[in-house]
């Protein structure tokens, strides 16, 4: 009998001694519980909620907006591509004829050649047609940003309809006349 009350003992002991038992691990619980409760306050804001709720939608938002970026870069890299091999081109018409001159035809030459070779270029029907798409390319970005923009924060639109405005400026007038009220009362309170 007294072997099975050290055995008892010893358990008791032993449990003791568990990290279920110990301050620590409660400490480490609570900390990791309170992140958990943290993270999932983040979940309820901005793109995250809708993220939970319709993830297709979302999916398939970001999938359209993703291929814009792709056409943006495209098109971005077209257009700095034309610009560049003007400059370049320029550049090169100055270095040939630079030699002997002074600095008046210096001057002159280089602001020709430049004004004559991105002339060329911007009269070009490749220049108006890269730079037509990058336009419309930036525009359709915008338009699929503000799409993403609003199935994820629909409480956070740019503009407001009418009537939306209207309750806005309703509700706003109502919590100036309870304030006023409020401060009313405590005024009469501090007089009393």
């Amino acid at each position: 009998m007294e072997d099975d009350k050290k055995d008892q003992n010893n358990e008791n002991n032993d449990s003791a001694k568990l990290p279920f038992v110990n301050d620590n691990f409660v400490d480490i619980f609570e900390n990791f519980f309170k992140q958990l409760t943290e993270l999932n306050k983040i979940s309820t804001v901005g793109p995250f909620i809708s993220m939970i709720n319709d993830p297709q939608i979302n999916t398939n938002n970001m999938r359209e907006y993703g291929n814009v970026l792709i056409n943006y870069q495209r098109y971005l890299n077209k257009y700095l591509t034309q610009m560049i091999n003007s400059y370049f081109l320029a550049l090169d018409k100055v270095s040939a004829g630079i030699q002997e001159k002074n600095a008046h035809e210096t001057r002159m030459l280089i602001i020709n050649s430049f004004e004559d070779v991105f002339s060329t270029m911007f009269e070009s029907t490749d220049f108006s047609i890269n730079y037509n798409n990058l336009i419309n390319i930036y525009i359709d970005l915008n338009k699929s940003y503000q799409k993403f923009f609003d199935a994820s924060v629909p409480f956070m639109r740019q503009s407001l309809n009418k009537e939306e405005k209207d309750l806005l400026f309703k509700e706003l007038y109502e919590i100036k006349k309870i304030t006023s009220e409020i401060k009313n009362k405590m005024k009469e309170r501090k007089n009393e």
